[in-house]
């Protein structure tokens, strides 16, 4: 994997809609310039109310990543190794997993 030396990609995900916004939240998948298999890529996650969720696990690519603050990292080789597996969910203790899916903004 490589991404463009002049492009920051990022994907972004949100979750399916609930009553609460709290237990909607918003993931991004950030990949820098020049990006390759041992490079991490930052994932951010925020509620419906766009607060960062401080403690949970975000399952993308066949991956969960732990997620604290708001914040989490993904190695790119390890994204690009589970492209092909589809769940997409959030984790947090005491409340439902909520899924979610790839969008474009």
């Amino acid at each position: 994997m490589r991404t463009p030396d002049d492009k920051r990609v990022t994907l972004t995900f949100y979750s399916y809609p609930t009553k609460r916004l709290t237990m909607r939240w918003k993931a991004k998948v950030t990949f820098e310039p020049g990006s390759v298999d041992d490079s991490l890529a930052t994932v951010t996650l925020v509620d419906g109310e766009e607060t960062p969720v401080p403690r949970a696990w975000f399952e993308v690519a066949g991956q969960r990543i732990d997620i604290r603050d708001g914040r989490g990292e993904l190695r790119c080789g390890d994204f690009v190794k589970g492209k092909h597996e589809t769940p997409i969910w959030v984790h947090r203790k005491g409340m439902l997993p909520i899924p979610g899916a790839l969008t474009f903004e």
